[in-house]
């Protein structure tokens, strides 16, 4: 439809399959109901095999209509629709995900076209798919495909939308935060189903683009953080757009200083340092309601203050932190330390970098709020590469709640036999032998993702 005209052939033949199917199917079980659920299409509760040959196609209908918050349609006929009828319905659907509320908008257009034959599905809608036993592992690892490939698309999303927002800002042209607010939307749905996903995307670094990669890392280590501390669920959202703007200021630092490799000149950081306030008036140009923006201004003034107020920029009051603004200051931290930057070498290996925070605590970072972060992440964060006295080299996953802080999950990486590595078995680091009772892997030494050269993202997500 988007392509040819109505009276393509093609176009003809595709109108007449969707009218006939739509038809045949309500004929028979009432209504055709399609659902998306863990990622995957179900047509009456059906799962819809799956078809190596459809699988692009597919995975680009479920991105299409997640892109639209819309999880499910339902049509109750199909026989006497007209080819207007069925072009006006798919051309309001590819609209939807320019408004605000695409469902809630694109609902209101049918009842306006008065087209009773179709209708958006809501939770209620739905019941969980019926599977046996048997079906549970394949239900799993389908589910964590699903995520695994949610999580690649939401992080793109999120790094698009913060490189076209400077781009924009950069050129004083007019920004809205529509697809920001969908983005974290997108990561809160997942923060709720599985933390350790988030945390895994996390580990993604860009030499290249660091600006982007780590605001993007900020907003998501914020969230997890302030799920851990009991925050609502707007509360998250709100801190999660926080972590996504809090350097939005470095667009008004020349690029030279950015990318300037050893340590800058006083002259020059001070100019660096200005990118806390600057990045409060970006925040204020941006096309959002004036109430959020007075909520999002605060953290990103203060992520670099510190606790004792020590730091930047300077303020002559004495109120302590915004609680957002400290849990920036620890996610900000972390990921900037082990990070690659221009200055800096090589990055600090994650181990090393909590206990360089610790040392920091009680001046420019707090306390609580870093005691809770190193319970979420582990004394071996996730991502921290670990040699194991089998010789065997891991990647750290996560460390289960309530489990040994020193004995976390980790992927085994496998020589792939070209000088690469593969991924292996998922194992617990508190396994223990039967019949000796000594665990069966002990960690040895840490090393830093980089130093062998990978991504640690590909091999936890």
């Amino acid at each position: 439809i988007k392509i040819h005209l109505s009276n393509n052939q093609l176009l003809i033949d595709s109108l007449t399959d969707f009218r006939d199917s739509v038809r045949d199917i309500c004929a028979e079980t009432g209504s055709a109901n399609l659902r998306i659920y863990h990622g995957r299409f179900f047509f009456n509760e059906e799962r819809l095999n799956f078809n190596p040959a459809l699988s692009t196609i597919m995975a680009k209908m479920v991105d299409f209509l997640q892109d639209r918050e819309i999880q499910g349609l339902r049509f109750h006929s199909g026989g006497s629709l007209s080819d207007e009828e069925i072009i006006t319905f798919v051309n309001l659907l590819g609209q939807a995900d320019q408004h605000k509320d695409p469902v809630d908008w694109f609902s209101t257009q049918l009842e306006v076209y008065g087209f009773k034959w179709v209708q958006v599905m809501t939770d209620k809608d739905f019941k969980a798919p019926e599977m046996g036993e048997g079906l549970q592992t394949l239900a799993q690892n389908t589910y964590s495909y699903a995520m695994a490939a949610m999580a690649r698309k939401t992080y793109s999303n999120a790094l698009t939308s913060i490189i076209s927002m400077t781009g924009k800002l950069a050129g004083r042209q007019r920004v809205g935060i529509q697809k920001s607010k969908r983005v974290i939307q997108s990561l809160i749905e997942m923060l709720t189903e599985d933390e350790s996903i988030l945390l895994g995307m996390s580990t993604i670094r860009n030499y290249d683009d660091y600006t982007y990669t780590h605001s993007v890392n900020v907003a998501m280590l914020s969230m997890c953080l302030g799920k851990r501390i009991g925050l609502s669920r707007e509360a998250i959202g709100q801190l999660g757009l926080c972590g996504l703007f809090h350097d939005l200021g470095k667009v008004d630092v020349p690029i030279s200083l950015i990318q300037k490799p050893g340590h800058l000149e006083d002259a020059e950081y001070e100019v660096v340092k200005e990118h806390s306030l600057n990045s409060v008036r970006q925040i204020l140009r941006l096309h959002a309601e004036y109430a959020l923006k007075c909520k999002l201004i605060v953290p990103p003034f203060e992520h670099h203050l510190g606790v004792n107020l020590g730091g930047y920029p300077r303020t002559e009051r004495r109120r302590p932190l915004n609680l957002f603004s400290r849990i920036l200051a620890v996610a900000d931290h972390y990921d900037a330390m082990t990070s690659s930057r221009s200055y800096r070498a090589a990055p600090i290996r994650p181990d090393m970098a909590l206990k360089m925070m610790v040392k920091r605590a009680g001046t420019m970072l707090d306390p609580i709020i870093l005691k809770v972060f190193i319970e979420m992440i582990g004394i071996y964060p996730v991502g921290t590469l670990v040699l194991l006295d089998t010789r065997e080299l891991g990647l750290v996953m996560e460390t289960p709640e309530n489990a040994d802080y020193k004995r976390p999950l980790a992927r085994l990486l496998l020589r792939d036999g070209e000088g690469g590595l593969i991924k292996g078995d998922v194992v617990d680091l508190a396994e223990c032998d039967e019949q000796t009772g000594a665990f069966k892997r002990n960690i040895t030494r840490c090393f830093h993702p980089s130093d062998y050269g990978i991504q640690a993202s590909l091999f936890l997500i």
